[in-house]
């Protein structure tokens, strides 16, 4: 029977596990923000934490209420097409908003480092709540750290090695 928090969890991610793509995604996305992380003097943390909770509320709670639903059908009813048009509308808005300086380029910088950072952890949660990546399952059965354990199982546990 799954715990609380697989349970809280599984509202939260696909009803697969994640892909190869979307780990090669998330190993890049770390790579981009690991010199950002790793500079604390140059970041503006208010413009990263900023990033950071838009994109994690985008992610969680955003998209499973029922705007976020009816903006993710929106998005797979446009097609291949439609999703490469707004994209590339967001793309232009950004490098006009980048040339005409309407906001620092640094808080810019920032804002998106933070948000790439929730999708990095979001990936890796995810990951390790799926247990697997499409085409290559753990060993379960010797993987118990990638299960997410529910507080009365945590002190059945220990006490259970207490006895011994």
């Amino acid at each position: 029977m799954p715990s609380a928090i697989q349970m809280r969890l599984s509202a939260y991610f696909p009803d697969r596990p994640p892909t190869w793509t979307e780990v090669l995604i998330g190993v890049l996305v770390g790579v981009q923000i690991v010199p950002d992380i790793l500079s604390p003097f140059t970041v503006s943390w208010s413009a990263a934490i900023t990033g950071f909770l838009a994109f994690s509320v985008a992610l969680g709670p955003g998209a499973n209420s029922s705007l976020g639903r009816q903006i993710g059908q929106w998005f797979r009813e446009i097609g291949v097409t439609g999703r490469v048009a707004v994209i590339v509308v967001f793309a232009l808005t950004t490098v006009v908003v980048f040339r005409f300086d309407a906001v620092p380029d640094a808080l810019i910088t920032d804002a998106a480092s933070g948000g790439l950072f929730a999708v990095f952890l979001y990936l890796i949660i995810y990951i390790l709540w799926a247990g697997e990546v499409s085409g290559w399952k753990s060993n379960r059965e010797n993987s118990d750290w990638v299960r997410f354990y529910s507080p009365n199982e945590c002190w059945e546990m220990s006490h259970a090695s207490h006895e011994h």
